[in-house]
């Protein structure tokens, strides 16, 4: 009797390895580098240029619709802090009127400041899918730029390190002295 090996799914190869790297790494299986994806793929025979082409087809595509999601929960948040000033600050109006004058004049502000919510609301929970999209696009570009400045920064700490490691700086006695290797600068 011939063993058959068992076929897999794509659906049951992305649950499969889903669950191995979150017992490789500690519970997370969005915690891989960047690294490690381009050593997976060379493991799995996949061209380089092909794995960036799909991380920018990733991105594009599947980051946008994230920051779509997130944009829409980011919207009904700003929305109830809206709404819990809105009541905080009516209560008072309220509390005040009626102690001072009997309750003649906050009906003006609660009622003007409502039709403004009511408009909030409707674009909390109704958005129109232009402003869902250009707040989705502005927010993936601020963490692209958020992303390519924590880069930039890593990058010049790594360059600084790398100075330092090649040189040493004190301050003795008054004087700077700087050594590489052999070689050593007395200052002043």
């Amino acid at each position: 009797m011939s063993s058959k090996q068992p076929h897999y799914s794509p659906e049951q190869v992305q649950a499969i390895l889903e669950r191995a790297l979150s017992r490789n790494t500690g519970g997370d299986p969005t915690n891989i580098t960047h690294d490690e994806l381009l050593e997976t793929a060379r493991e799995l025979d996949i061209d380089q240029k092909a794995l960036e082409e799909a991380i920018t087809d990733y991105e594009q595509t599947y980051l946008l619709e994230d920051a779509r999601k997130r944009w829409k929960i980011r919207r009904k948040a700003k929305f109830f802090e809206h709404f819990r000033a809105y009541l905080i600050v009516n209560a008072v109006l309220a509390a005040i009127d009626l102690v001072t004058s009997g309750g003649t004049w906050f009906f003006w502000p609660l009622f003007g400041w409502g039709i403004g919510l009511a408009f909030d609301a409707a674009e909390a929970f109704y958005p129109k899918d232009r402003d869902v999209e250009r707040g989705a696009i502005r927010m993936v570009q601020k963490e692209q730029k958020e992303r390519q400045k924590q880069e930039r920064k890593q990058q010049w700490h790594n360059l600084a390190n790398g100075i330092r490691k090649q040189f040493t700086v004190e301050n003795k006695q008054g004087k700077i002295i700087i050594e590489k290797g052999d070689r050593r600068i007395e200052i002043g």
